[in-house]
């Protein structure tokens, strides 16, 4: 598709449990993408429908709005398994921490170069 090609994705599959906070089904996605759970920052969502009692499984779209040398903010839309439900959209925003001082410090140039390929070229209209 070209809209994929203008604005690449990552998509997550992410399974329902007993849990109804889709924060965590955006966090399960960027530990899918990055392999550690996403550090500091903030998450807003806007939700647009009510999820149904019957949803096994949650679609999450994730890209990368904006990349700095210490954070990085992930569009995301989480959306029924088909995609053709929209439940919810925002941004979540992550710090790069160093494990041993807890101080912020630069991404890697690993990180760097596979999060930029997200970079959206134009708004994403969910």
């Amino acid at each position: 598709m070209l809209n994929d090609f203008i604005n690449p994705k990552f998509l997550y599959f992410s399974p329902v449990r007993s849990t109804t906070d889709l924060s965590e089904h955006v966090d399960h996605a960027i530990i899918a993408l990055d392999g550690r759970a996403p550090l500091g920052g903030g998450c807003v969502i806007e939700k647009l429908e009510a999820l149904s009692p019957d949803t096994a499984t949650l679609r999450v779209e994730l890209w990368v709005n904006d990349l700095d040398d210490y954070t990085c903010t992930y569009g995301f839309l989480i959306s029924s398994e088909n995609g053709r439900t929209p439940y919810a959209r925002g941004e979540r925003t992550v710090v790069s921490v160093d494990p041993a001082s807890h101080r912020p410090q630069k991404w890697s140039s690993d990180f760097r170069h596979a999060h930029q390929e997200l970079l959206k070229d134009l708004p994403a209209y969910a």
